[in-house]
C-alpha cells in the first residue's frame, strides 16, 4: 500500500477559471523519494499542496495509507497533519518573525504533544537542531536573526520533530546560493539514509532531482507527462518536454 496517493486529481481555481491540475494520479510509497519537476506553471506546487492537505481538489481524491483523507477526522485527521510535513521555499516566510526559534519549535510540539514539560520540549528542541546542524544557542533568536540557509534547516527540524512518514519539499533550497544549497541536500540526504521517511521533492532543478530522488514526475500544463526512474532519466525519457528539459540542463 501507498504511503500517500492521488486519484484522478483535478484543481480549478474558481475566480478565475484557471485549470492548475488535470485528471493526475501517482503514488509515494513508504522511503520512496518523487521528484516533480516542470517549468513554472506547471502545476507542480498546487499538487504537493493538495497531496499535504493544504489545499483541496476540485475532483478526485488524496489518500494516507489507503484513507481518503477528506473524510478523517479527529486523532486520524491529527495523526495526518503531524505525519505529513511541509518545507515551503521561504522558511523565514514559514516562521512567526515575532516568535523566538524556541518557540518555533516547542509550538508544534505542545499541540502534537500536550504531556511534554517545557524542559522536555526545549530538551527535544536543542536535540533535532543538533542534528541539522545548528547550535541550540540560536533558540533565543528570531527568525530575522539568523540565515537564509539556517532558516531552512530551522522549518527542517520543526517537520523532523514530528516523526513524519512523508515530507513535502517545495522548491526547498531554490533561494539559498549554491554552497549553502549543496548543505541542505546533504543533510536531507542524510535524514533518508538514516530514516524511512518518504519525500515528495518539488523542484525545477533536473540535477537536485536526479541526485535525491527514486522516481520522478515530470509535468507541464497540470498534466503528468510521464514518470521515469532517475537513474535512467536521460536513456528512457520519451516525451519531447522532458528531452528539452534534459537538453537545457545537460545538453543532452
Amino acid at each position: 500500500m501507498s504511503i500517500l496517493s492521488c486519484a484522478s486529481v483535478s484543481k480549478v481555481f474558481n475566480d478565475n477559471g484557471f485549470e492548475a491540475l488535470r485528471n493526475i494520479s501517482m503514488e509515494v510509497e513508504d522511503g520512496e523519494c518523487v521528484g516533480i519537476v516542470g517549468e513554472s506553471g506547471s502545476g507542480k506546487s498546487t499538487l504537493g499542496s493538495i497531496l499535504g492537505g493544504l489545499e483541496k481538489p476540485t475532483e478526485g481524491t488524496v489518500f494516507y495509507r489507503g484513507k481518503d483523507i477528506s473524510k478523517l477526522k479527529g486523532t486520524e485527521r491529527k495523526a495526518f497533519r503531524r505525519r505529513v510535513q511541509y518545507i515551503f521555499q521561504d522558511p523565514k516566510g514559514a516562521m512567526n518573525p515575532f516568535f523566538t526559534l524556541a518557540r518555533v519549535l516547542k509550538e508544534p510540539l505542545a499541540i502534537n504533544f500536550p504531556d511534554l514539560s517545557d524542559e522536555e520540549m526545549m530538551e527535544r528542541a536543542a536535540d533535532i537542531l543538533e542534528k541539522v546542524g545548528l547550535p541550540h544557542s540560536i533558540l533565543n533568536l528570531h527568525p530575522y536573526e539568523i540565515s537564509g540557509g539556517e532558516a531552512q534547516r530551522v522549518v527542517i527540524a520543526r517537520a523532523l520533530l514530528m516523526n513524519p512518514d512523508v515530507i513535502i519539499a517545495d522548491e526547498c533550497v531554490s533561494a539559498l546560493d549554491l554552497s549553502i544549497q549543496a548543505e541542505v541536500m546533504n543533510l536531507l540526504r542524510h535524514i533518508r539514509e538514516e530514516s524511512n521517511v518518504s519525500f515528495l521533492f518539488i523542484s525545477h532543478d533536473l540535477d537536485l532531482v536526479r541526485y535525491f530522488c527514486d522516481r520522478v514526475c515530470v509535468m507541464l500544463h497540470g498534466r503528468i507527462v510521464e514518470f521515469l526512474q532517475c537513474d535512467r532519466m536521460v536513456e528512457d525519457a520519451k516525451s519531447e518536454y522532458t528531452r528539452m528539459l534534459l537538453r537545457d540542463a545537460y545538453g543532452e
